[in-house]
Order: structure tokens, then C-alpha cells, then sequence
């Protein structure tokens, strides 16, 4: 079957089915009638967030994982993988909200490095809910892809870049929808830290790590350079809350050499059963006392 569309063409995707097969909901529609796979870019889909061209490549979010699950690769992320060995071509749309949908180009999955993963939203209206979702890396046959959004490349390595401390939102790791609870641990955080700078006089920066074989950049709020000592906050002391700062914590200071000491700052002094689990763990805690002062656990008091 002859492929008669032509990059820019605009076409009815209820027609473009009819003549070439596929499935007409799906963002990824592997046909049975013709050697094609058609993959559909759409401005805000679930994975929409993860689709773009960087100027190499297009990258594209796979499909699947509504429920919360990881996304794998079956089904339609398996004919994107497979494509090549099944003598099949990548053909990409661009789907608005309404009207025709329009022909992007012909693409093939970059051997070298096919795809990665990444921590994304599974619900657009739920961005602190994520999953592990697939990102497809994309070489056109056609041209470089026109209009539209830019993406950011895959990092060849780890790097580490300095950024104001406490910025005012972090739209590097949660995106820039802020809960309440996130809202006031920031502002426990920007408390510590006029704290440490005009307290403890101590110099602080912040850092955007950008992670090897990934598009995920991860943020660094606060960080004494003076002491070296990676800080995070959280606005309770529920349990919930501590193990997921303690998690932060360590995965954060993996990517420092030498690897600094780990502060936790709470609301409030923390209980005995917590202070031991900090205590196991080797993270100090820090509480407000007062309008501007502070109260300190060590690991090793």
C-alpha cells in the first residue's frame, strides 16, 4: 500500500484509518492493514508533557500507566520498539482538540539509545502523582519536525548546576502545581534558611541536577556550602511525610562528592520514636524556636 501524505497535510483521522488501518483513539495505533505505525502528538494527553523535539530528536511519552501502574512495554509501546523488525514505518501526527489531524512525518527509533524513563504524571488534573513512564527517542527520515514545543535532550552525564536557594517554586522536580502542604514547607524552609545566613552566617546555594540517561532534572532547594549539608523541609511530622524526606535526602546527596550531611527541618521537635528512626538514619533535625531561632538534634548527640 502506497503512502500518499505528505509532511504538513492536514487529514481526517476517522478517514486516515479508514484508508491505512489503525485504531482511532489511541495515541499510539499500530495498523493491521498497512506497515505502518501512527503515533499521535497531542497538546495536554496524559504523556503530552513528555512529547517534543530537542533538534535531534523527537521525543515521544508511551502509553498506558492511567491507573497509576508503571508503563510497559506491551501493546502499542511494543510496536514503537519492534517497529524496524516488523518492516513497519513510524508515522507521526499532530492531533489537536478538535479538526483534522496533521501529518507530522516518518520517523525510526534511534538504536542507540531507543528510550528512557521517567517520573511523570499519570493524571494531568493529579501532577504530584506519578509513575515511571516510557519516553520514545525519535530520528525523522523527513526533516527536522515544524511547530512544535521543545524538549529537553536526554543528559550524556550527571551534571550539577548552582541555583538561588529556596526559589519561590520548584518546577524542576513536582512541576509548578504547588500543594498546601509543599506551600508551607518552603516557607519552613525560607524561615531556616534567613536563619543559617544571617545566624549561622553560612554561605547557601541551590542545585538543578541533571541526571545521565534521563530527561528527569531533580532540585536542590537548599544547601550549606559552609557546613556541607543538604536541607530539606516538610510542614508535619507525620511518618508519611519524614520517609519521604528521608528518601529525598539520600538520593539527593549520592550526586555530591564528597557526600554532605543530611538536615531534616520539621515544624516542631520531633518525638522520641522519630528522633531514633532520624537518628538510624544519620539526618540532624532542626525546629523553629522562637521568631528566629532554631533547635538542633544531631545524630551523634
Amino acid at each position: 500500500m502506497s503512502w500518499d501524505l505528505v509532511p504538513g497535510q492536514h487529514v481526517n483521522r476517522a478517514a486516515l484509518h479508514a484508508g491505512y488501518g489503525g485504531r482511532i483513539h489511541p495515541r499510539i495505533s499500530p495498523s493491521k492493514q498497512s506497515p505502518n505505525v501512527f503515533l499521535f502528538i497531542t497538546p495536554d494527553a496524559e504523556a503530552g508533557a513528555l512529547d517534543g523535539w530537542t533538534g535531534e530528536h523527537l521525543y515521544f511519552g508511551g502509553e498506558g500507566g492511567l491507573d497509576g501502574r508503571d508503563q510497559k512495554l506491551t501493546q502499542g509501546n511494543r510496536s514503537v520498539v519492534e517497529h524496524e523488525q516488523d518492516d513497519r514505518a513510524l508515522r507521526v501526527f499532530f492531533q489537536p482538540y478538535d479538526g483534522p489531524v496533521q501529518y507530522v512525518g516518518q520517523f525510526r527509533l534511534d538504536p542507540e539509545l531507543p528510550f528512557v524513563q521517567v517520573d511523570a504524571p499519570f493524571d494531568i488534573r493529579r501532577p504530584q502523582d506519578v509513575r515511571r513512564a516510557l519516553v520514545f527517542r525519535l530520528l525523522p527520515l523527513n526533516g527536522p519536525p515544524v511547530g512544535l514545543r521543545t524538549a529537553k535532550p536526554v543528559a550524556r552525564r550527571t551534571v550539577l548546576e548552582q541555583t538561588a536557594p529556596c526559589p519561590a517554586e520548584r518546577a524542576v522536580l513536582r512541576g509548578p502545581v504547588q500543594t498546601s502542604a509543599q506551600t508551607a514547607a518552603r516557607k519552613l524552609l525560607q524561615q531556616y534558611e534567613h536563619h543559617a545566613r544571617w545566624e549561622l552566617r553560612a554561605d547557601l546555594s541551590g542545585y538543578r541536577i541533571k541526571v545521565a540517561g534521563s530527561v528527569t532534572e531533580l532540585a536542590v532547594d537548599l544547601y550549606d556550602l559552609t557546613r556541607n549539608e543538604l536541607v530539606v523541609a516538610r510542614s508535619t511530622q507525620a511518618r508519611g511525610a519524614v520517609r519521604e524526606a528521608i528518601g529525598e535526602l539520600h538520593d539527593l546527596a549520592r550526586y555530591f562528592t564528597p557526600e554532605p550531611a543530611r538536615v531534616m527541618v520539621l515544624p516542631a521537635r520531633p518525638d522520641e520514636d522519630l528522633s531514633e528512626l532520624l537518628h538510624r538514619q544519620q539526618v540532624s533535625a532542626v525546629w523553629p524556636i522562637g521568631p528566629r531561632g532554631f533547635g538542633r538534634t544531631d545524630p551523634s548527640s
